[in-house]
């Protein structure tokens, strides 16, 4: 559970939270949403103890730590701009930061997420050379390749083309972890992730199951600076009481004659 209780935090005297009070269960993947400034980048530091809050308290209780580490950084945050966290001379060593400093085997994690975002082929490039969407799949791995106990995802499919947003959604369903993504990418929440979380200045406008909340008609997104998922609006088009996970799945139920 990771627990925040009547936080407050102000950057240079212009508040972002006054007296958050906000708890997010273990094991989900959490989508924080909202318009610009709104405070998701501020909610994932604060989570993950970049920046400590004015007052109030913020606690993560992280249940089991892996079977090869006892001690180590209960967060791992990958941030909005990639280049904000690329230092290594190559790709490899950039990836091996995060394992080797938790005591984990460095060339076996190295190795397991450079194989899952499929970019092994980079393996010796200087990461500051590459393009800012290979930034970003190193950015991410960097992430991964510690196993951190919470893994915190700042606009993780900026820049990213349809495969690579895909394969990365596949790996986040597969990790046994807590997954915090800080996104504007609705289509990505819908098809990937289980709890939405609406920030709408520096506070809570909606929490809940990811259907409940972007399947509502009633919320209106758009004024909220995000999009309505395709799926959702493909079935209010279509005349579907319940939305599809994903386009696929929609072109199945108009193949198959679903009602």
């Amino acid at each position: 559970m990771i627990r925040l209780e009547a936080v407050t935090f102000a950057y240079d005297g212009e508040p972002v939270y006054e007296g958050l009070d906000l708890e997010i269960p273990t094991g989900d993947i959490v989508a924080f949403m909202g318009p610009n400034g709104s405070g998701k980048t501020t909610l994932l530091k604060l989570i993950a103890g970049l920046v400590e809050p004015d007052s109030g308290t913020v606690t993560v209780e992280t249940g089991a730590q892996t079977d090869e580490s006892t001690e180590s950084p209960a967060v791992g945050l990958a941030p909005e701009n990639p280049d904000d966290g690329l230092f290594a001379a190559t790709v490899r060593e950039e990836v091996a930061f995060f394992p080797r400093n938790r005591g984990l085997p460095v060339d076996e994690h190295v190795d397991r997420a450079l194989e899952r975002l499929q970019i092994e082929t980079l393996v010796d490039r200087t990461p500051q050379t590459l393009s800012q969407g290979e930034k970003r799949l190193v950015s991410l791995a960097s992430v991964l390749s510690g196993d951190p106990d919470v893994i915190g995802l700042d606009e993780p499919t900026s820049g990213l083309d349809t495969p690579a947003r895909d394969r990365l959604g596949e790996h986040l369903a597969a990790l046994d972890r807590t997954i915090l993504v800080a996104t504007h990418d609705t289509d990505f929440v819908w098809e990937h992730a289980e709890t939405a979380l609406v920030l709408e200045a520096g506070t809570v406008h909606r929490q809940g199951p990811v259907e409940a909340v972007l399947g509502d008609a009633d919320l209106d997104v758009e004024s909220l600076g995000l999009r309505v998922p395709g799926p959702v609006r493909w079935a209010r088009e279509h005349d579907f009481e319940t939305p599809p996970a994903s386009a696929t799945e929609a072109a199945e139920w108009l193949g198959g004659g679903k009602q």
